[in-house]
């Protein structure tokens, strides 16, 4: 297996373009095909080629299987003081986030927290983006979502998870940190992209069909797990986000007998005005976050970073234009051409 594939860069707006093509030529209306496109390369430019425009691949398989209805419109089924319930009528996930979003703005200002709950949608994209937006707002926010089994069990073989990320944004100025991670020690896109770069992954990541560690991204794809990211307590926060992103949103969790599919989601959305106020929480956010990037580092051509650093790095190098792998933009211009 090669170590790294050819790069290319291809400029943002021929990426939009590409994508919400692709997106329309499966029959999803203009501004939700624009919505989902944004997203993905906001992934792709963020650096994480996982939840990129490779997504294009997996979304319209969603479509000519009947998972996802390209043109379904998120409802708001109930609203309840602080509390809102959102069907995405299995449409796409990022429109029904856009839309959870815009009811928190609506609605935060007459509470100071909002929780809302969205059902019955298939892959939301990266958590990353809407924490972000949140941020801009000057809000703290949380967000997870469980999904289709892909994890083990800390201890065992079969699939009970999925990947379930949680996502964090607290408001610091300019530079938010945004807090995201899949719960899992790989997010299955990254296997993805490592299975379509022809690249091996570290050990632990990856199980076999007969619990053997595997560093070939296949061995997953041929039956296998992946594994809980730190042991026991990865496990003990996969299992968190599957039971209480499952239950909660009426999705239901993976290994429940109702459980159909798709990414039962939790936003947690709070205004730091009605607590301490938001000058005050956003002075000490900057004042212990200049500290603990002022650390000394183990390694001084290392300084120590705050989450969402990385992907603010990825953007200023994607600027110009956007790096992607050479296979996988050839497989998405033809899958372009196939549609």
């Amino acid at each position: 297996m090669s170590a790294k594939s050819t790069e290319i860069g291809i400029s943002r707006d021929e990426m939009i373009d590409v994508a919400r093509d692709i997106l329309m030529r499966v029959s999803t209306p203009e501004d939700n095909a624009l919505s989902v496109a944004q997203s993905l390369v906001s992934a792709q430019e963020a650096g994480h080629a996982s939840h990129g425009v490779i997504r294009l691949i997996e979304y319209t398989s969603f479509v000519k299987k009947g998972t996802v209805i390209p043109g379904a419109q998120p409802k708001l089924l109930r609203e309840v003081g602080a509390i809102g319930i959102i069907d995405g009528n299995w449409g796409w996930g990022q429109v029904a986030c856009k839309f959870a979003l815009a009811k928190v703005k609506e609605q935060i200002s007459n509470f100071g927290t909002y929780t809302i709950t969205v059902k019955n949608v298939n892959h939301i994209g990266r958590l990353g983006e809407y924490m972000e937006t949140l941020t801009k707002e000057g809000l703290f926010s949380m967000m997870w979502c469980n999904s289709d089994p892909a994890v083990a069990a800390y201890g065992g073989v079969t699939r009970m998870f999925g990947t379930n990320p949680f996502a964090a944004g607290i408001p610091n100025g300019k530079e938010p940190i945004i807090i995201d991670f899949a719960t899992a020690a790989s997010a299955e896109g990254k296997l993805r992209v490592a299975r379509a770069n022809g690249q091996s992954v570290p050990t632990g990541m990856v199980i076999d069909k007969d619990g053997q560690d595997s560093t070939d991204p296949k061995a997953f794809y041929d039956g296998g797990s992946i594994l809980p990211f730190g042991g026991h307590k990865g496990y003990c926060m996969s299992l968190f986000v599957e039971l209480v992103g499952g239950a909660l949103s009426g999705g239901h969790a993976a290994m429940a007998k109702s459980y159909i599919r798709g990414n039962g989601t939790v936003l947690i959305a709070m205004d730091p005005e009605f607590f301490v106020g938001s000058e005050i929480f956003e002075a000490e956010i900057a004042e212990s976050a200049a500290k603990i990037k002022s650390t000394r580092p183990a390694k001084p051509e290392n300084p120590v970073l705050l989450p969402g650093e990385v992907e603010n790095q990825s953007r200023i190098r994607n600027k110009e234009q956007v790096h992607i792998s050479e296979p996988i933009w050839q497989s998405i211009l033809e899958l372009q051409n196939s549609l």
